[in-house]
């Protein structure tokens, strides 16, 4: 037995085992693929073994290349995962993969280049780069369709999902299939094979069904800019299936590199690089550690507060839900059975599941049921008084080391922690609707929440599946606040002569999910409203369009009554354009004298999404939010912001922050907007300067 750095070498008679285990799930980083190649190498030259078996460690065949390198060039310095995959493909000598846990990307590929491989039956086979923005680029998009089928493989790299093993027991992707010790497994199968035939010298023949089935998918993607990345895996696919293995593998290359330095992947890969920092907060406590949360409570069975209990009894915690009066609780029990059906009618849980999960909840009018509780979390109507309240009685009844959490959005969080005794233990919980299905949660941290208990509201962001932002304290957090200026910049451009259709229209080609004034129709014009009003007392002079406000007070409150910015008493959900709104804005512009000009999409596109970049520089500068990556984050995650356009921080980055501020200094000089919002915020002035 010997060892190459990460790489312990070891033979069993005639069979030559290269276990290789990391402690990053086996990322093929430029370091193992030397340790590999090197291993591979000398049991080539060694004449006692016969067969090779690749390993590794039961969590992780191989997750993949190091993403990072493609950012950094050097995911093909040698030996790259190309030089791995020929030279194992390429074998005298047959070579095995044993995989358990997962095989993922550049694993699969890995895998691919082998001869043979024996699998368990749990382990997870798949190549995720789309989600990336990319194709495999190790010969995955040459070799899957040999194995398992054009069409197969073209349904499992344009989608990214785990292949169905079951399903490919018997192709020649999978040569055993095994519940039990898949390195054992490997090896006594290594040992009774003596040919290395490999199958990507195998040819497949383009049909006509083929050649139909590859246009209908070109037809389906269209021409928008995010699908460049699935019309280049059908090429890819398609030269497989046309062309013998080398010329294919260097139309797959090809491919590759166009996709690696396109802004989608590069939007793509910035997202993901952010989604896995967002959880690194710095400067914390080396020695705090997370409290242990084993009992939960909702106080509040509205719609959030159902949503919210319904998160914690899908990740496993017993819940108890308060109210203060029985027909509350019949409420947010009646709206939790109808969640939990739902999940059983569309076959996403059997009713014996669903059930046991119910069983987890309780229900209680008295916070004496607070006593064993380990986290309680308050979801009540958004006033001062009534939190204040509900937030007392918590303290008074919840053990010393629980958590006290609020899901306030607007109030201040720093104030309500000093009205109990426990403030370091007081933290911000910041669902958003509904609960059950969005997946971002706003973790805020008040002055004097400490570390353990800001780990602990991490943790149970990571147990809830959420993807959890920390955001100081202050009026709408991060995403809120943010929103409502995007709001305010979108209906002063109504005013200057922009139609609310115009701007839902440019915003959603552009490729967010939902235009401003859609938006406000979902969720009710009047929660708007009540924002718009209380910012006004904070601040008298803050500038707002004064349609929004005529439309609530005319009862068109959106969705809800049928009637909002757009007309919904036809059934059409996305609302129908209606005249009289139109009539209702020309009306008040003339009322105020206003001028009207022409927009181009490309304009009202520009002021909203650079709305939104310029209330972040100002999150950043007071250290409401910690990095740029966070605020994409939040945008991606519960703002419908499109994600192959990075988040508004990233995008404006790659767009050059000098036009940036150059456009917001010229939108400062329109009459119909806020001068004042539109000055360069200093944390921006610095990063020009830079």
């Amino acid at each position: 037995m010997s060892s190459v750095n990460q790489v312990l070498i070891e033979t069993q008679g005639s069979v030559g085992i290269v276990n290789f285990k990391t402690d990053k799930l086996n990322v093929l980083s430029h370091a193992l693929r030397s340790d590999l190649y090197q291993a591979v190498q000398l049991l080539l030259a060694d004449d006692a073994v016969e067969s090779i078996v690749l390993s590794g460690s039961a969590k992780a065949f191989s997750a993949g290349a190091d993403i990072a390198e493609f950012s950094a060039g050097t995911h093909l310095n040698f030996p790259s995962l190309h030089d791995l995959v020929n030279t194992i493909s390429d074998s005298a000598k047959p070579v095995i993969a044993a995989i358990s846990g997962t095989a993922l990307g550049g694993g699969l590929e890995l895998a691919l280049a082998c001869h043979h491989r024996v699998v368990h039956e749990k382990a997870q086979l798949a190549l995720p780069e789309v989600h990336l923005g990319l194709l495999p680029g190790a010969a995955g998009t040459q070799l899957l369709p040999r194995y398992i089928g054009v069409v197969a493989a073209l349904e499992a790299i344009q989608s990214g999902k785990p292949l169905k093993l079951t399903a490919l027991a018997e192709t020649t992707l999978i040569d055993v299939l095994t519940a039990g010790d898949v390195k054992q497994a490997a090896i006594q199968f290594a040992a009774a094979v003596k040919v290395a035939a490999h199958i990507k010298h195998n040819t497949l023949e383009l049909n006509e069904e083929l050649k139909t089935l590859l246009q209908g998918k070109r037809e389906a993607a269209g021409n928008k800019p995010q699908n460049v990345v699935q019309h280049a895996i059908i090429d890819a696919v398609e030269a497989a299936a046309t062309l013998e293995f080398e010329p294919g593998f260097a139309k797959e290359q090809a491919l590759f590199q166009q996709l690696a330095t396109s802004d989608v992947s590069k939007s793509l890969r910035h997202a993901f690089f952010a989604e896995r920092e967002v959880k690194n907060i710095p400067g914390l406590d080396a020695a705090a550690k997370a409290k242990n949360i084993e009992k939960i409570a909702v106080i509040g069975a509205g719609t959030m507060g159902s949503g919210i209990a319904i998160c914690f009894l899908q990740a496993g915690y017993p819940v108890t839900l308060i109210e203060n009066q029985q027909a509350g609780l019949d409420r947010g029990l009646s709206l939790i059975n109808k969640h939990f059906a739902g999940q059983v009618a569309k076959g996403r849980l059997t009713e014996e599941k669903a059930q046991a999960i119910q069983a987890n909840l309780s229900t209680s009018l008295d916070y004496s049921a607070l006593a064993n509780v380990d986290l309680a979390l308050e979801a009540v109507f958004e006033d001062w008084d009534v939190k204040t309240a509900v937030l007392k009685q918590m303290d008074q009844y919840l053990p010393a080391h629980a958590v006290l959490a609020s899901n306030t959005s607007t109030l201040d969080l720093n104030e309500l922690a000093h009205q109990t005794s426990r403030p370091t233990s007081v933290v911000g919980l910041h669902f958003f609707s509904p609960a059950q299905i969005m997946p971002l949660l706003e973790v805020i941290r008040t002055h004097a929440t400490d570390d353990a208990t800001l780990m602990t509201a991490l943790e149970i962001g990571k147990c809830l599946r959420k993807v959890a932002v920390v955001a100081g304290v202050c009026d709408g957090f991060i995403g809120n606040r943010m929103l409502n200026e995007y709001l305010r910049i979108a209906g002063m451009l109504i005013d200057a002569g922009a139609s609310p259709y115009q701007i839902d229209t440019a915003l959603e080609n552009w490729g967010m999910a939902m235009g401003p004034f859609r938006m406000c129709d979902m969720a009710g014009n009047d929660i708007g409203y009540l924002i718009r009003k209380q910012q006004l007392k904070v601040n008298p002079n803050k500038k707002f369009s004064g349609i929004a406000d005529q439309l609530v007070e005319a009862k068109r409150l959106g969705q809800k009554t049928k009637k909002g910015w757009y007309d919904y008493s036809s059934g059409n959900r996305r609302g129908d354009q209606d005249a009289n709104v139109l009539a209702m804005i020309d009306a008040y512009r003339a009322e105020k004298g206003i001028q009207v000009r022409a927009f181009s999409d490309a304009e009202i596109v520009e002021r909203c999404i650079y709305a939104l970049a310029n209330e972040g520089f100002r999150l950043l500068e007071e250290g409401i939010a910690i990095r740029r990556s966070d605020i994409d984050v939040v945008y991606l995650a519960g703002y419908g912001f499109p994600r192959w356009r990075g988040g508004p921080m990233f995008y404006v980055a790659e767009q050059g922050l000098n036009h940036m501020a150059a456009a917001m200094q010229q939108f400062a000089q329109d009459p119909c907007t806020d001068a004042e919002f539109w000055q360069v915020p200093a944390l921006l002035a610095e990063s020009l300067a830079a």
